[in-house]
């Protein structure tokens, strides 16, 4: 599965091989820690009359406060990843 992605993206498998666990764990340690900040503010936006693309902005500026009391430093990439998987769970619950 690796190589076949490394294949597509037009990435060297040596390279692919080398960055992978990196990003990996950079999105494990921060979904750990966001995911359920992440949760809780999407929960709270869906309760309210805003457009969806409005939420979804709302909710990245509320994770990135969450995050930044407590202490975790994140990437936009990640804050946004990070609430489009809330919003998934929220939508399946």
């Amino acid at each position: 599965m690796n190589s076949l992605f490394a294949k597509l993206a037009g990435i060297s498998l040596a390279l692919w091989n080398f960055y992978f666990p990196l990003l990996r764990d950079i999105f494990n340690t921060g979904a750990t820690a966001l995911l359920p900040l992440a949760v809780d503010v999407v929960r709270n936006l869906n309760k309210t009359d805003l457009p969806s693309g409005a939420k979804r902005d709302q909710a990245l500026l509320s994770l990135k406060r969450a995050a930044l009391d407590q202490g975790i430093s994140a990437t936009e990439s990640l804050l946004r990843w990070t609430v489009e998987s809330a919003v998934q769970r929220v939508k399946l619950k």
